[in-house]
């Protein structure tokens, strides 16, 4: 019995001790468990379902990408430029942008040769008058398939014309920034003449005889006497009134604002009908007639039209919305009217195209780039430092969006709201550039024919009615998205 009892023991000791080594064995395994998931949990939890990477994995696992952008701009806005491309970099760190400036003379050859050299950019600025001989040739990506990928934006959020469309379906562009013209004053030289400011609302705008007229009051000779006055000297002027630029934007305002066309409907060459020769002609008559704007010739000496304005070279200027940016910088005191009526007083909205390239290898950084500069919120200083008004319909309509970038700051004075933001919003119309097919070749031919008309050689009917045989045969219409 003590044998058998000693067995049991021994027996029982044995299996004491397996069960044991067994708890000890499991007990690891319940350890990990209490600490949180297996690995192969953790890749296949809820939360991660279908290996989605983690934000921190994004990150890490991107490759380095650089993108090559082209923009032209002041001084003013290449530094505004970099600025922005420096923040992006810092919201996406994967992604540097060699941002390449290039002045707007040379821009058109240079990017030209670039593209002829297959070194194309990624993405950059580009002028009408090329991106439509280039986006026949499909060079660029279709706008809208990347918005209409887009989780955060809509074609609804943008203002209606700011797309450069071939077709209801295909944006080749998109309108760099929201710009348009205004009438730009140096208060101090009105203050001087104890003239009324320009107004600022479209209602209320001058006439062309009131403009003319004011104009006249703060044209001065050498000797101090306005161009109103008796022995006024317009040989000898040391302050304008007013000035132009003759290139197409600020002439097709003009025209606009008679009611006239460039290319009409039907296809003819509007710049020679009535309203248009006779806005053109009241132009060339500032210059000509009532001696109160500089020739083109004269404003050649000028580096531009904020410097006239803040040198008191000029009084006025009928100019793009785009020179806050260096009035706002050099604290010039001055305001923004609506520009005179002729007919009418409507802004024309104008824009450059921002265009992603077809060749680019980077065509979602590319995406990423375009919307944040489109995005004020992600490039303020662009918008709120006077360059650029947004392409977004909601920085025209929401109070707190607004106060970011069009209220208390020197480039945008008190009758920015007015004169432009409310005004392009609510009353804004094309330019031909966005809608005028072959519109490389209808801007090159009409307007290299209009110098003898700044030079008072020939009417604008005269000189209008041989562009038009020109122009008419390379007329191929407007693309029929226009309005």
């Amino acid at each position: 019995m003590k044998q058998n009892r000693k067995a049991l023991f021994i027996l029982m000791l044995a299996i004491l001790m397996f069960a044991t080594l067994l708890a000890g064995c499991s007990g690891g395994t319940n350890k990990e468990n209490e600490t949180g998931p297996s690995q192969t949990e953790k890749t296949t939890s809820p939360e991660n379902s279908g290996n989605e990477p983690t934000n921190a994995q994004t990150e890490d696992s991107k490759e380095p990408v650089k993108l090559k952008f082209t923009f032209w701009g002041s001084p003013q806005e290449k530094t505004a430029i970099e600025q922005a491309t420096k923040k992006f970099t810092e919201k996406y760190p994967w992604i540097t942008v060699d941002a390449i400036h290039i002045p707007e003379a040379d821009y058109d050859a240079k990017i030209t040769a670039m593209v002829a050299g297959n070194d194309s950019p990624d993405l950059g600025y580009m002028h009408g008058e090329l991106a439509d001989p280039w986006q026949k040739e499909g060079k660029f990506v279709n706008m809208f398939e990347l918005l209409d990928k887009d989780d955060e934006l809509k074609r609804e959020d943008f203002l209606d014309y700011i797309w450069f469309k071939s077709s209801e379906d295909f944006a080749y562009g998109i309108s760099t920034a929201g710009e348009t013209f205004g009438l730009f004053y140096n208060k101090d030289l009105f203050d001087t003449a104890k003239q009324a400011y320009p107004p600022s609302k479209p209602e209320e705008a001058w006439d062309w005889d009131q403009f003319v007229e004011v104009a006249k009051q703060l044209t001065l000779d050498k000797n101090g006497k306005n161009a109103s006055e008796e022995g006024f000297d317009p040989n000898n002027i040391k302050q304008y009134g007013v000035s132009f630029e003759t290139w197409h934007g600020p002439i097709h305002a003009t025209v606009i604002n008679n009611e006239g066309e460039w290319i009409t409907k039907d296809g003819k060459f509007g710049f020679s009908e009535p309203q248009a020769t006779e806005a053109i002609q009241r132009l060339a008559d500032l210059i000509n007639v009532h001696h109160v704007a500089p020739s083109p010739v004269q404003m050649k000496s000028i580096p531009s039209q904020a410097v006239a304005l803040q040198s008191k070279l000029v009084a006025m200027s009928m100019h793009g919305q785009w020179i806050n940016l260096d009035l706002g910088a050099a604290k010039v005191n001055y305001d923004i009217g609506v520009l005179p009526k002729m007919s009418r007083s409507v802004p024309m909205g104008i824009s450059g195209a921002s265009v992603i390239y077809k060749s680019s290898k980077h065509l979602d950084e590319a995406w990423l780039l375009t919307k944040f500069l489109e995005n004020p919120e992600g490039s303020l200083e662009l918008y709120s430092g006077g360059l650029w008004m947004p392409t977004m319909t909601k920085w025209y309509t929401e109070p707190e969006l607004i106060a970011k970038w069009a209220e208390n700051n020197p480039a945008h004075p008190a009758g920015f709201k007015d004169a432009m933001m409310n005004n392009l919003l609510n009353n804004g119309v094309p330019n031909g550039s966005y809608y005028i097919k072959n519109f490389s070749k209808v801007n090159a031919i009409t307007f290299s024919g209009m110098d003898e008309v700044w030079l008072g050689r020939k009417t604008a009917a005269e000189a209008m009615k041989e562009i038009e045989a020109k122009v008419q045969p390379e007329i191929q219409g407007r693309y029929d998205v226009s309005p």
